[in-house]
């Protein structure tokens, strides 16, 4: 008997476990309606998504320094992702626990070159900062796969709504790789450079031109953050979709009018 109890204890706390104490609080209820993929997922779900964790139906994760995790309704990949399956150097930099790190190197001729227009740029402690925490630690090589033979594989009659996007200079090659996942996605959300902080990186605007030829439009953009005020969040919504249900949810969640 004992160990049919112990069998029950152990199945009943991994089921608490993946539904309350899970880093992403999303709606365990499963009443939420976004099917939601993050990369670079690295501390949570992200603002304004947090807030509105109850929207998430499904969470998929993309976090190369995860652990593979998986739920009721998330899962955690630990895998890099690219424009195709190739193995590439990803570089770690000194930044507070790998911040910063990339499968671009970061660009000092550039900033080099300009530090005394870019140090008036953004905040002082992370402009005067930038070289030490930009020093490459490690190397590593790793194997990169694309988001849609990935997420395609394991959910092949899932549509995904909305893709968040954080990687440091990768976002054009990742949604390349995504498009497949991008015909039925609604809004996205990415992390873009207006400056070439790191080595051949495609900046906003061709990021921009890229997404307006698969039906996306550049709906909001926050204002510039991080060292130099390098980046802009901004928000992309698919005009095609514009009738839909969770269309109208994403602007909500993003007070777009």
């Amino acid at each position: 008997m004992n160990k049919y109890i112990n069998r029950a204890s152990y199945y009943f706390k991994k089921y608490v476990v993946s539904k309350f104490k899970s880093n992403f609080k999303i709606n365990y209820k499963g009443k939420g309606l976004i099917n939601f993929i993050d990369i670079g997922s690295v501390g949570g779900l992200p603002e304004p998504w947090f807030s509105h964790a109850n929207k998430v139906k499904f969470l998929v994760n993309f976090e190369p320094n995860d652990a593979i995790k998986e739920g009721l309704n998330y899962i955690t990949f630990n895998t890099a992702v690219w424009e195709r399956e190739e193995r590439k150097p990803f570089y770690i930099y000194k930044g507070f626990r790998g911040t910063g790190s990339s499968l671009f190197e970061q660009n000092y001729e550039y900033v080099q070159q300009n530090y005394e227009e870019l140090k008036k740029r953004g905040p002082k402690h992370l402009a005067n900062t930038w070289f030490e925490r930009s020093k490459t630690i490690k190397t590593l090589e790793i194997d990169c796969k694309t988001i849609d033979s990935v997420v395609l594989k394991k959910f092949p009659k899932t549509n995904f709504d909305f893709i968040k996007i954080d990687a440091q200079g990768a976002e054009l090659n990742i949604l390349k790789g995504s498009e497949k996942l991008l015909e039925n996605c609604i809004g996205l959300h990415l992390e873009l450079f207006t400056i070439p902080m790191y080595k051949e990186i495609a900046l906003l605007d061709e990021v921009a031109l890229y997404l307006s030829k698969l039906g996306f439009k550049l709906v909001k953009k926050f204002p510039a953050h991080g060292t130099f005020n390098s980046q802009n969040d901004c928000v992309f919504l698919k005009t095609d979709k514009k009738e839909s249900e969770n269309f109208s949810l994403i602007k909500d969640i993003y007070n777009i009018k």
